[in-house]
């Protein structure tokens, strides 16, 4: 990649009977990128002629222009500044379906490709067919490739684009969003989902939003940005009004965690055959589905009597699983571990623990301890660190079922998810250190599959719903154990929206490249 200009265009939504009007603002802010130097340009999810399309048929509404003369507009304008365009527009076939998606424009004015929505949310399914493919784009300044909105939600999007060699993700967006004012609009994706796509797959992304109400039912949160590659937001605009974001996009090399995609293989299963739709059918009393989970931040060294001890006062206070931080250990410290188990026997419940030997070999471990057997799980990703070759078991519990998180593990989108198609309803996560994205990461990972994340670091620890939303937070430096109320009759709703199901709207038959 060479340094490059790209331009994020954030644009007034107007409903589809003004689509007039939004075209001369569209062409408008292709003009100022155009001026800045933009080598990359980004206009919004169906800049035109509008993302509530209202029918299937939006392009034989009055004052609405044809798609051709339409394309023709923004291939001039590509053509006039040089520069790569990726426009969000509802795109008509010869067929009569319609698809919600990103034209690509190369610097000659002509469409170089298209991407498709995949991850389609709420009303988008009335009127948008699905997309399969993940292409990416050759600008030679950078490889980039395009996801729309929601396409954000799901981990398996932005992976694709990653893996077919994006190191720019372009996201043609209109977040929806919520606020007591205008200037307090936000959404969970420019709050951490985004941040978290750029850092676990080590790409910039640039966002263009637009800002406004449309049809007096949907408001757009604004808040265009370009985050970097370690997650952080390097420049982004306000939740209201016009701009044009110009941002120097540089090389940066960040090491992301090295992939395994022999151990995948759940991705790529038939939705039916997953024990998440399984066990989504299964009779639940939400009064008798209900856990109570705590999170214990770390001490220095590994010393299981005070575990044993933190434990059983956790227990007393009817906490059903705690979640222990990882700390270090020497090797042979199993053998030390009985009277934990003999704790967990006595007072039911389940403890988590991972430990990190330095030793011969440098392992991490994650245990979990239940009244009927321990269950030993060997990190099979990180830096440096010897690795398992299998995945983590899903452990049954009264407050529902558990999967296993080991340091890095969590920060590997392929392996949380895989836990959720096998059917678990919480995420224990321990980890041994804590960066600044831990606590996004760990929100990101709830609210991608509608799953509790409970996460522990030395100096602190969060317990995430299934919406992604903080349920509770230890203090940082208190050492406090904090608890949190989960029940599994939430965890196995997994709609996201009317029509928007976080497992059965996946295209596991496309995401192959994810396992080779």
């Amino acid at each position: 990649m060479q340094p490059f200009t790209i331009a994020c265009c954030q644009v007034r939504a107007y409903d589809i009977e003004d689509a007039e009007t939004n075209l001369q603002g569209l062409i408008a802010a292709l003009d100022e990128a155009g001026r800045g130097g933009a080598k990359l340009v980004l206009l919004p999810e169906c800049a035109y002629p509008a993302y509530y399309v209202r029918d299937a048929n939006p392009y034989a509404r009055p004052g609405v222009r044809p798609y051709a003369e339409v394309t023709a507009l923004f291939g001039a304008k590509a053509r006039e500044y040089g520069f790569w365009l990726a426009a969000g527009m509802a795109v008509p076939h010869e067929n009569g379906t319609l698809t919600n998606s990103g034209v690509v424009f190369s610097p000659d004015g002509e469409i170089a490709g298209r991407y498709d929505k995949s991850f389609l949310w709420h009303f988008d399914t009335t009127w948008f067919e699905r997309g399969r493919e993940f292409p990416v784009f050759d600008a030679e300044f950078c490889r980039f490739g395009v996801l729309i909105c929601a396409d954000g939600r799901q981990p398996e999007v932005a992976r694709m684009l990653r893996v077919n060699g994006a190191e720019v993700i372009c996201d043609l967006t209109a977040w929806v969003s919520w606020g007591r004012s205008e200037a307090e609009l936000t959404t969970t994706q420019c709050e951490y989902l985004m941040p978290v796509r750029a850092f676990e797959n080590g790409v910039w992304v640039a966002a263009a939003d637009k800002w406004g109400p449309e049809d007096q039912t949907i408001i757009y949160a604004g808040r265009s940005c370009v985050i970097g590659p370690d997650g952080n937001s390097r420049a982004s605009a306000p939740s209201t009004g016009n701009q044009v974001l110009l941002y120097e996009v540089t090389p940066e090399r960040v090491e992301t965690i090295p992939r395994r995609p022999a151990l995948y293989g759940v991705l790529t299963r038939p939705t039916e055959s997953l024990e998440a739709m399984r066990i989504e059918t299964e009779a639940l009393v939400p009064g008798q589905s209900a856990g109570r989970v705590a999170v214990v931040p770390g001490v220095d060294g590994l010393d299981l009597s005070e575990t044993t001890r933190r434990f059983e006062a956790l227990r007393a206070q009817d906490c059903d699983v705690v979640v222990f931080s990882g700390s270090r250990g020497p090797e042979g410290w199993e053998v030390g571990i009985g009277e934990l188990e003999a704790s967990v026997r006595a007072n039911g419940g389940v403890a988590v623990l991972a430990v990190e030997t330095t030793g011969c070999n440098w392992r991490q471990t994650i245990v979990a301890v239940t009244p009927e057997r321990t269950y030993e799980h060997l990190a099979t990703h990180g830096f440096g660190i010897e690795t398992g070759e299998n995945t983590a078991p899903i452990i049954r519990t009264p407050a529902g079922n558990l999967g296993l998180l080991c340091g890095d593990e969590g920060y590997v989108p392929e392996v949380a998810r895989g836990l959720a198609l096998e059917g678990a309803d919480i995420l224990a996560w321990a980890l041994f250190d804590a960066g600044p994205m831990a606590e996004r990461v760990a929100r990101c990972r709830s609210d991608e599959s509608r799953v509790y994340t409970a996460a522990a670091w030395p100096d602190g620890g969060v317990i995430c719903s299934p919406e992604g939303s903080v349920m509770t937070a230890v203090p940082a430096g208190t050492g406090v154990a904090m608890a949190a109320a989960t029940n599994r009759a939430f965890s196995r709703w997994k709609e996201r929206a009317p029509g928007t199901h976080v497992i059965r709207d996946r295209v596991p038959d496309a995401y192959t490249a994810l396992t080779r």
